[in-house]
């Protein structure tokens, strides 16, 4: 199928796009630098890392998690990090919390994420679409106070849950490799699963499913199985997966850690109300929370179901349920709507309307990040955020609802079942209303 033609005032020259990939890949470190430099950041996370960092050089990855303590992460970034502490010790250098001796890990990782995102959108062309996506995750406030401020990893997980969908129609492989690092990165990553089996469900159901779920297991079982018997010839296995997977599980039993969705006063609640309060005697607010994120998760599936299997509605079911995620259970860190805004900025490649929505939703968990960092959280202040929270997931349901009617009129929604468009190696095809 020939490439759709694209108005000349989207195209960029090769030259004028080679420049401005190196002008946004300068831009992304000095920016990072410059606020990297005088704000100390979450003291207490980075210090915990720090110790982390220490406790594998001293004991070594495969032991770390029997030996160690405290260690609530995957084994991912402590790899990363030990990884930095080498290299950078060569220098003389010895991370310290609250210093670019460490946030230079998280620098170095977010220009390696962002160098990446530039195949990965190859097969948007040289297009101020691409280029635009390119630049909002390159200079986004939200992911440059993640790291270069707060001194959090988030952008890994992220980058790689997205990376996922963008390869999977046509590098099941590949995704399988990217999930399982994800997996291995944080265990956020997990609410890709309803994503990832509605879209094998419906590719079996049309008959064309067996192959690419069988590449997408054995790349996914691959990194996991190398994991495993990594972990297991030190007998730590068991220890990783409580330490890393389960060991934070219920740690804050109350409605929000300082995000800012519906827990936060928005329903009556206050930040510090047990998850544990039974509502009508029956259902604690917890079990609440996961109701309301089952119910958004089914939406989610069935537009996904009746969708073309594409990047673009891997990406928009994946975003709503991730913002979801943030939004409706309980327990939730601020942090953890990072993995939706960098999803909707991926969206930005295939559907201009979501650029506006993603730009608000950056602005937001900026908000959040900085009012929990800098301790100025106020109710009022906060429920401004919750607003704008409530109003964009509210969006994304009303915009996929609108795709689904859209689609229902126009043709049956099997058509496109073997031809993905949207991914790694094919355009797009883009509507009118794109």
């Amino acid at each position: 199928m020939r490439k759709p033609k694209e108005p000349r005032s989207r195209k960029m020259s090769g030259r004028a796009f080679m420049i401005g990939i190196m002008l946004l890949g300068v831009a992304a470190l000095a920016v990072r630098l410059i606020v990297a430099f005088p704000h100390g950041g979450f003291m207490s996370d980075q210090q915990l890392f720090v110790d982390w960092m220490e406790q594998v050089r001293q004991r070594g990855l495969a032991s770390v998690y029997i030996e160690g303590s405290n260690i609530n992460y995957p084994p991912i970034f402590l790899l990363l990090m030990d990884l930095y502490r080498s290299v950078v010790g060569w220098f003389g250098i010895v991370p310290a919390a609250g210093e670019l001796s460490f946030k230079g890990v998280l620098i170095v990782l977010d220009l390696i994420l962002l160098a990446a995102a530039v195949p990965l959108t190859h097969s948007m062309g040289r297009t101020r679409s691409r280029f635009f996506v390119l630049a909002l995750l390159a200079l986004n406030p939200a992911l440059i106070f993640g790291s270069a401020s707060w001194g959090q990893v988030d952008m890994l997980h992220s980058m790689l849950m997205s990376a996922t969908l963008l390869v999977l129609p046509n590098l099941p492989l590949l995704a399988g490799v990217l999930f399982a690092l994800a997996l291995l990165s944080k265990f956020q990553a997990v609410t890709l699963l309803a994503v990832l089996g509605i879209y094998f469900l419906r590719r079996l159901a049309d008959r064309h499913g067996i192959r690419p779920l069988a590449l997408f297991a054995a790349g996914f079982a691959g990194i996991l199985g190398i994991t495993a018997v990594f972990f297991a010839r030190a007998s730590g296995l068991q220890a990783m997966v409580k330490g890393a997977y389960l060991s934070a599980v219920g740690m804050y039993p109350q409605v929000t850690m300082n995000a800012m969705n519906i827990w936060y006063y928005f329903i009556g609640t206050s930040p510090t109300t047990p998850d544990t309060t039974r509502l009508f005697g029956t259902l604690t607010l917890r079990s609440a929370g996961f109701l309301l994120l089952a119910l958004f998760v089914a939406f989610a599936a069935v537009y996904l179901w009746k969708s073309r299997l594409d990047a673009s509605s891997l990406l928009k079911s994946a975003a709503l349920v991730n913002f979801a995620f943030f939004m409706l259970p309980t327990e939730i860190h601020e942090r953890y709507s990072v993995p939706a805004l960098v999803m909707s900025i991926f969206v930005c490649l295939y559907d201009r309307r979501w650029a506006i929505p993603t730009i608000l939703l950056s602005l937001g968990v900026t908000a959040n990040l900085w009012m929990v960092q800098a301790e100025a959280i106020g109710i009022y202040t906060g429920l401004i955020v919750v607003y704008v929270n409530v109003a964009l997931l509210l969006w994304m349901v009303v915009a996929l609802c609108g795709e689904l009617r859209k689609r229902h009129g126009d043709r049956p929604v099997f058509d496109d079942v073997d031809k993905p468009s949207g991914s790694i190696h094919e355009p797009a095809r883009f509507s009118r209303s794109e």
